[in-house]
């Protein structure tokens, strides 16, 4: 193995996310472990228990848990978990429904941080919580949902990206509609900053944004990542993003809003 501290023996890079209190801490929730990274230094494992992160969020406000959803290493689904002491132990919050849920995409308020959505990645359905995981509802879906994102100032506002573009509920997902553009592609990851901004990782055009609520989309300079998640720090004009490379190497990188530099926080690629 090499000796360059950023190579990371990590599989699968599920979620990031960052510290509301502090910008300088990342989170990283991958498929084995839960990563912290500092002031965008080298990853370093923090979780005491393995599990598979399959789904992950950071809270948008200070003073909210971490959340996320996945395989503990005994096997079978977590149902929906949370951590309190950034990643380093986490407890069940709720199985949601027997067995319990999977959840691969989930998403919660800025405005109301009670209120989570996640997609079951069994498509046994899209499930929210408006009292942080005590009582669940079922809600419609308009197709497998790969990504889910929240608007920071109004919770009823929800975007699903799935296999065949975005969709778009404005009644805390009751109702959908499809976005017009990127009918027919696949979206890979959704996020909100604070400032209302909508990034999206879509086939073949990577990273996307809109100011508008998806009415209209600008490109970012594209780079070699099929980006399956974001985190967007409009404090600092930082995006987080993670995903995987053409040579298949799972990496996570610090980009400037205006695409001006790439700063590689950990990569597999090197590993023998």
């Amino acid at each position: 193995m090499s000796g360059d501290s950023r190579i990371i023996d990590w599989r699968h890079v599920h979620g990031i996310g960052f510290n509301p209190s502090d910008h300088s801490i990342l989170y990283i929730a991958t498929h084995g472990d839960f990563y912290q990274s500092i002031n965008g230094g080298p990853p370093t494992k923090v979780d005491k228990v393995r599990a598979d992160y399959m789904a992950f969020i950071a809270p948008t406000i200070p003073g909210i848990p971490l959340y996320a959803s996945g395989h503990p290493s005994t096997g079978g689904n977590t149902g929906l978990i949370k951590s309190s002491d950034g990643g380093v132990t986490w407890e069940l919050v709720s199985n949601v429904i027997e067995p319990p849920v999977d959840f691969h995409s989930m998403a919660t308020s800025k405005q109301n941080p009670e209120i989570i959505v996640g997609f079951d990645s069994g498509a046994r359905g899209l499930f929210k919580t408006i009292d942080a995981g005590k009582t669940w509802e079922t809600l419609e879906y308009p197709e497998y949902v790969s990504a889910l994102a929240i608007s920071p100032d109004d919770s009823e506002l929800i975007y699903a990206g799935t296999g065949n573009g975005i969709f778009k509920s404005d009644n805390s997902g009751h109702a959908w509609t499809q976005l017009d553009m990127y009918q027919g592609m696949a979206v890979f990851a959704l996020a909100f900053d604070d400032d209302g901004r909508l990034f999206a990782s879509v086939k073949t055009f990577g990273i996307v944004y809109s100011d508008d609520f998806g009415e209209s989309w600008k490109n970012m300079q594209d780079m070699d990542l099929t980006i399956s998640s974001i985190a967007a720090d409009s404090k600092n004009n930082f995006l987080y993003v993670g995903g995987y490379s053409s040579g298949g190497f799972q990496e996570v990188y610090k980009i400037k809003y205006d695409s001006s530099s790439y700063e590689l926080i950990g990569t597999n690629k090197g590993l023998k």
